[in-house]
């Protein structure tokens, strides 16, 4: 080892004292004259001159000890360090002298075998090694900062660039020690403002990898500083920041400096501020952090879609501008990404922000974002998806703001798509339909915005959810489908395969999903392009398979198909994702038309034999040819070849003197409207229906044909084929089949009704099946003629209803004798709508054709005799016939699914209240033409139909819940035609209708305004329970129901149903004002509208009624997201409150259901109030104090509906508000002024005395019922006292003692009681009431060590004892399984005697505060339960 180091330094010597190559080389040697030069050279440092690297000839260990030693031997130390100094000054002056000082140094060649390499460290780098020299070289080198502007900071040397200032910031970089770090950083911030832009980002880069940790805070706050003043140095402070070693203190307050200066940080410094700041949150500030950040990142507003109207000469800028706008909002969601991953606590913290929003114009985009962000990179996806669907739910998320999130930012949407997938797949299978159509939007964007990939993905997907056998998420993926078919159609075509594989699973599919299937592989099979042809062939083979299929079903299926390519193949009017420009205008091919014919034959051909099939035919032809895209060709054949059979098979002449000897029942020709003259025609319903029952009992089956029959259940279908294609033929006008409208019926004598009881099971049949037939065949005549505008058309139809609503209650009481009894289907496309197969066809000679257009234009006066004559029958028999039932009563709703369903123009009729003499009458000389009008129960029987179906096509809320079990209920039976208009078009035709609403919701609140003064004010007066005024409540009440539908539905907030909205309030608002509205702000008219239904408080029938009314007015309310609404509600729902209700008896209400309608308005009275405490505060202390004073059958004084029946459903509703109120108490901060923590105990003392009083009204009120409903409640409401109010109290007992003690006392009386009704739980040994001990118990122990936690926090612990507690009933009696347990011990609930402190005690304890008279006040006592007894 000795010998190794002398003959290192041998070398050493030989090397400074030259060698030969050196001499040789002595040319390219700079002589550097100077004190810098000379020691250098002498410590083997070698300076070349011009371009070249700087040479060493040893190791720079050996150089700086050789450089040391020659400076502190200096004979002018120690003033040579500043001649050294200078002397370097002067040599950087050149900047390639410079740069070679602070690039590598060159090992020189006969030395390479002793040093470290072949180059190493620069000159500058070795020298701050060196502790005398370090400090006064850096000054030098960063002072020469200072001299660089931004055009001279770099050095060219060939094709390689040096910036000199960054070279030289390197060379302070990860060095091992500094001498003087403070002077250092002073240094080093007084250059920060002596330098350019560039070099100031260079220098704040660059300390944390320079300065030691013991001045990482000052240089913290000089940052900071820094911060404040120049926008510019956002980025490069913050890093700097987030890798220094700074107390939290001042983290902290670095992290609010930054939030100050969120909202004018630039657009490019965001992701390093998001990162810094989610990155340097922790549990005490991340609340916080996260609010500030998602109040100021507006994704919408920051990152708006960039778009040009000078597309072409701003093409590259608008490129440039998106590039850079989705580059930032891809940094930022990083930043995000990485922060939640790996902090667990910020995903939390994000979720609880989150949700906490309540109203839809508070989300913004970067709730969705974060969501998702959430969702795909930690393990928080159940509450993610548990918050999204709540979100949607409670419309808060809305499909808008899912519109603007896709509309603007789907490129970087790209990267999480497999979130978006997952979280739409699992909101299509939700129950709530709101939350399935925001799955199906999620689905629609993804679609129309990422690449093929995605969209592959998303079909199969879809497909996968039409595979899962669920109704409700088969019929959301079939819409979905369908959807993007119609809108993308050559986006879809590739597609094509995935979804013809359904075809596959057929059986599991109802005959409405079937119907939605094939016709998007129509479109798909018939769209131009190679894809469709594809699957052209395969479609036909399916279909034709099925037709000639003798099982009905697949035989439905055929039908189904085959009429959905006929729809595609003859359509005239293609979908504008069709660009098949040639059949605009000239129609379809002639070889389309034959292929059109030949499969519209086989169709008919196929289904002929079997009645409900051919029916389908007709239904389905009809559906097609309505909707009025069909080649005008293709129509004419229709007409020509389908619907010419009707009046041979259905209408007969009448015959005023029928042969009914060989009849199961005598009939004769009813119901006429016109004047019965010679060749007048009727339907000849009973005859053909009692043919047909005599076939079936004639069958066989060997006896199987294909010959077509003519069945009753055609009769509908066939007539509305027939109407549809006259309406296209000539424009809407049906005065060519109007005889049809007045037309007899022939069907059994109503004298038959009175002995119906007598008949035989077969002629009880019989009479119901025919009752229904003449039900669907009216409905069918009303839907064919409501919309025409003669007035003698009308006034026929309203004929028509006054006879569906007559035929109701005489087939009630028919249906009512009939024992196992199902009507014949009218909706043939219901899964069990077939009879069984039909063997032979009808025998009965075709009658002759008669003339449709015959139209009877009698004199006025016969006509109307006519019509009132038939009502007259009707309802006669209806009064006289009393038909005896001992069985239980029918109800005509139960029977819905077997009647024919009502257009939408059907109620076009409510706006005709009356026809007046000059409507039918032209001569004026017919009186009783005034009473023909829509009577209540017609009325009521509309309004019922039209709630209905609004209620399955605007999706309002998730007070509609679909079934999540596999079921094959078909929703759409009843609703076919319904479903061939989207919730938008329904929405349109509701508005339209809307005056005659009005006027008929206004009518019925004359009719009891008038009532109520009739009877001097009394509410309850006589005839308020009669039949008409009970038929008017329930038109009341469908009207209400009718306009909740219509305003709630959520498809208001898209950006293009907001002129409707604004129509719609236009019309409702005008009610109550005379000018027009239409100018009018979209909240005025919100207002007016508020107006117009809070008018109608006073006079609402039943408390049923009253519960839509409010219902109405809060979501007026909650869709302007105003406050100023709230009292108006209050007033509402307390007038409501304040009211006696009665039910038919004269007894106040009760029951099940009239308590769910007072929990909902009690619930909204307090909610909307202005002091949600002040008002549980009056109920508890004065109403229910009323009723506990008076007698059994009493009620409140001030609250009337607060009765001893209704009293459970107060309690709970107090006590579920109460808790829902302190959960909002936010917890106290440090920061907090005085002013706010006095605030909040003033709260928490109201709210402490007002769950003591409700607690101890269990004394008074003990059913097992309320015991429950404060056990769970109690607990709920000791434990948020624990999170938000003991940490008030910790601050706020010195200052405020007494009102602390008295809060205090308040709830140890109460948290008392529930100890005893714990103990009294024992005794009932009811499970709901046990189960709720365990976790109350907890938390009263809880609460007791969390108050010697605050008196030990304020120096008090001498105050605080415990003692044990016995366990009593809600009486106060000590439970006898207790007595023998404790009999040597002392009673510690009179407190008499104080025990030693024991928190290690086994036993139950009690904790209270006991006062010490020389240092301490009085503070209350706090109890501990029992745990002794186990349970």
């Amino acid at each position: 080892m000795v010998k190794a180091r002398s003959k290192r330094r041998t070398a050493s010597s030989d090397t400074v004292g030259g060698s030969p190559r050196k001499k040789a080389a002595s040319g390219d040697d700079q002589h550097d004259r100077s004190v810098f030069g000379q020691l250098i050279s002498e410590a083997g440092y070698c300076l070349k001159k011009g371009n070249r690297q700087n040479e060493i000839k040893v190791d720079q260990v050996m150089f700086q000890r050789n450089l040391t030693a020659a400076i502190k031997d200096h004979g002018n130390y120690p003033s040579v360090v500043e001649e050294f100094a200078e002397a370097f000054r002067t040599h950087i002056e050149d900047q390639n002298r410079l740069k070679w000082c602070l690039m590598p140094t060159l090992t020189a060649s006969n030395c390479e075998e002793s040093a470290r390499g072949g180059n190493q460290d620069s000159l500058v780098r070795m020298i701050f090694h060196i502790d005398s020299l370090q400090t006064s070289m850096m000054h030098v080198l960063l002072e020469k900062l200072a001299e660089f502007s931004a055009d001279d900071s770099n050095v060219l040397e060939g094709t390689e660039t040096f910036n000199l200032p960054r070279l030289i910031l390197n060379q302070f970089r990860w060095l091992d020690r500094i001498v003087n770090c403070q002077e250092l950083t002073e240094k080093l911030i007084e250059m920060i403002g002596l330098t350019n832009i560039d070099i100031q980002r260079d220098i704040i880069a660059c300390i944390p990898e320079v300065l030691d940790d013991s001045e990482h805070s000052n240089v913290a706050r000089q940052l900071r500083d820094l911060l404040l003043e120049s926008n510019e140095l956002t980025v490069p402070i913050l890093d700097a920041l987030t890798n220094l070693n700074i107390p939290a203190d001042l983290l902290s307050e670095m992290q609010g400096t930054v939030l100050r200066t969120l909202k004018s940080v630039a657009l490019d410094d965001l992701p390093v501020v998001v990162k810094f700041l989610l990155q340097t949150a922790t549990s005490k500030d991340v609340a916080q952090v996260v609010s500030e950040l998602r109040q100021n990142l507006d994704f919408e507003s920051s990152f708006p879609p960039v778009s040009s109207s000078t597309p072409h000469t701003n093409r590259r800028s608008k490129i440039v501008k998106e590039n850079s706008k989705q580059g930032v909002e891809a940094l930022i969601l990083d930043a995000m990404r990485s922060a939640v991953r790996f902090q667990k606590s910020l995903a939390d913290t994000w979720i609880k922000v989150i949700e906490t929003v309540k109203t839809p114009s508070d989300h913004k985009v970067i709730d969705i974002f974060l969501l998702i962000i959430i969702h795909s990179s930690t393990s928080r996806k159940k509450p993610v998806e548990s918050l999204l669907r709540n979100k949607v739910r409670k419309g808060a998320i809305t499909e808008m703001l899912l519109q603007v999130t896709f509309g603007g930012h789907a490129e970087v949407l790209r990267d999480y798509f497999p979130s978006i997938l997952h979280l739409a797949e699992v909101l299509l299978r939700s129950p709530e339909p709101q939350v399935s159509s925001f799955a199906g939007s999620m689905y629609k964007h993804a679609f129309s915005s990422f690449d093929s990939y995605c969209q592959q993905e998303i079909v199969g997907q879809l497909v996968t959810h039409i595979g899962s056998g669920m109704t409700a998420e088969v019929d959301a993926s079939l819409a979905i489908l369908a959807d993007l078919v119609n809108t993308n159609l050559q986006r879809m075509a590739p597609f094509a395969i995935f979804v013809k594989g359904v075809l596959d699973y057929l059986d599991n599919l109802s005959m409405s999903q079937i119907r939605k299937l094939y016709s998007m592989l129509s479109m798909l099979a018939f769209q131009p392009g190679e894809e469709g042809g594809l699957i052209q062939d395969d479609l036909h083979i399916v279909i034709r398979k099925q037709l000639s299929n003798n099982n009905t079903r697949y035989k439905r299926m055929g039908i189904i198909g085959a009429l959905m390519v006929v729809k595609c193949m003859a359509s005239t009017k293609p979908d504008s994702s069709l660009d098949n420009s040639s059949t605009l205008d000239t129609g379809v091919s002639e070889d389309i038309y034959n292929q059109v014919v030949n499969l519209l034959q086989l169709v008919r051909a196929s289904s002929d034999s079997v009645p409900e099939t051919s029916a389908l035919f007709m239904d389905e032809l009809a559906c097609i040819v309505e909707q009025g895209n069909l080649d005008t060709k293709v129509e004419t054949w229709i007409s020509e070849n389908v619907i010419s059979d009707f009046q041979d098979d259905y209408v007969v002449d009448i015959d005023k003197s029928p042969n009914t000897r060989n009849s199961l029942l005598e009939w004769e020709s009813l119901l006429g409207l016109d004047d019965e003259e010679e060749g007048g025609i009727a339907i000849n319903l009973l005859p053909l229906l009692m043919q047909n029952m005599k076939q079936k009992q004639t069958l066989t089956n060997h006896s199987k044909s294909k010959q077509r029959l003519v069945s009753p259940a055609g009769l509908a279908p066939h007539f509305r084929l027939l109407r549809v294609c006259e309406q296209k033929q000539r424009n809407g006008n049906l005065e060519e089949i109007d005889a049809l409208l007045g037309c007899p019926v022939n069907m059994f004598k109503m004298e038959i009704l009175s002995k119906v009881e007598s008949l035989s099971s077969t002629e009880k049949e019989l009479i119901c099946s025919s009752m229904f037939y003449l039900v669907n065949w009216f409905r069918e005549v009303v839907n064919a003629f409501a919309s025409q505008d003669d007035p003698e058309m009308k006034g026929k139809v309203i004929s028509r209803l006054q006879a569906i609503t007559t035929i109701h209650k005489q087939l009630e009481k028919c249906l009512s004798v009939v024992g196992k009894y199902v009507p014949p289907v009218c909706h043939f496309a219901a899964e069990d709508s077939l009879l069984p197969t039909v063997s032979k066809p009808p025998q009965a000679a075709r009658n002759p054709k008669k003339a449709l257009n015959k139209r009877k234009r009698d004199s006025p006066d016969t006509t109307i005799d006519s019509q009132t004559s038939q009502t007259t029958q009707l309802n006669k028999s209806t009064e006289d016939d009393k038909v005896p039932s001992n069985g239980p009563s029918i109800s005509i709703a139960n029977y819905k699914y077997y009647f024919r369903e009502l257009d939408m123009s059907v109620f076009s009729i409510l706006s005709t209240t009356f026809i007046t003499k000059a409507a039918l009458d032209t001569n004026m000389n017919t009186e009783e033409s005034t009473t023909l009008r829509l009577q209540p129960e017609q009325l009521e029987f509309l309004l019922e139909d039209l709630s209905s179906k609004l209620d399955h096509s605007l999706i309002a809320s998730a007070n509609k819940r679909r079934t999540f079990l596999k079921t094959k209920n078909d929703k759409s039976v009843g609703h076919f035609h319904l479903d061939q208009f989207t919730p938008t078009d329904v929405c349109q035709k509701l508005t339209e209708l809307l005056p005659s609403l009005c006027a008929h919701l206004e009518g019925a609140s004359a009719f009891f305004q008038t009532m109520i003064a009739e009877n001097d004010g009394v509410l309850d007066g006589p005839g308020c329970h009669s039949d008409e005024a009970n038929t008017m409540a329930r038109c009341y009440h469908h009207i209400l129901q009718i306009m909740l539908s219509l305003l709630s539905w959520c498809g208001h907030q898209l950006p293009e149903n907001r002129v409707r909205l604004k129509e719609l309030l236009g019309v409702l608002a005008s009610r109550t004002k005379t000018f027009s509205q239409s100018q009018l702000p979209i909240l005025d008219l919100y207002r007016d509208t508020f107006k117009y239904f809070e008018n109608f408080v006073s006079d609402v029938p039943n408390i049923s009624t009253a519960v839509l009314l409010t219902r109405l007015l809060v979501t007026i309310a909650t869709k302007t997201e105003k406050e100023e609404f709230n009292k108006r509600i209050e007033t509402v729902t307390g007038a409501i409150l304040k009211r006696e209700w009665f039910n038919e008896d004269g007894e106040r209400e009760k029951g099940a259901k009239f308590n769910e309608n007072l929990q909902i308005l009690l619930k909204y009275h307090v909610e909307y109030s202005e002091d949600k405490l002040s008002q549980l505060e009056a109920i508890s202390s004065v109403g229910i104090p009323e009723l506990v004073e008076t007698h059994k059958k009493g009620c409140s004084e001030t609250y009337p509906t607060l009765t001893r029946c209704s009293y459970p459903v107060y309690y709970k509703v107090l006590l579920s508000e109460l808790v829902d109120h302190v959960k909002n108490f936010s917890i106290s901060k440090q920061t907090e002024t005085a002013e706010s923590r006095l605030e909040k105990l003033i709260k928490w003392n109201l709210a402490v005395r007002i769950f003591h009083i409700l607690v101890n009204l269990i004394k008074a009120f003990d059913a097992r019922t309320n015991l429950g409903a404060v056990l769970k409640y109690g607990r709920q409401f000791v434990d948020h006292f624990l999170r938000s109010g003991m940490p008030l109290m910790d601050g706020m007992f010195r200052a405020h003692k007494e009102d602390v003690q008295g809060l205090l006392k308040n709830l140890q009386l109460s948290t008392r009681s529930l100890h005893h009704m714990c103990g009294h739980s024992k005794i009932l040994k009811d499970v709901s009431i046990t189960k709720q001990v365990p976790l109350l118990k907890k938390t009263l122990e809880a609460f007791v060590y969390r108050v010697k936690a605050m008196l030990t926090l304020n120096k008090c612990l001498e105050a605080f004892w415990m003692g044990n507690l016995k366990n009593r009933d809600l009486k106060g009696e000590e439970i006898l399984s207790q007595v023998s347990h404790n009999a040597d011990g002392s009673d510690t609930d009179n407190d008499a005697e104080s025990l030693p402190e024991d928190s290690s005690s086994d036993s139950e304890q009690e904790g209270s505060e006991h006062s010490n008279s020389d240092t301490r006040s009085e503070v209350t006592a706090i109890e501990e339960e029992s745990y002794s007894e186990s349970y």
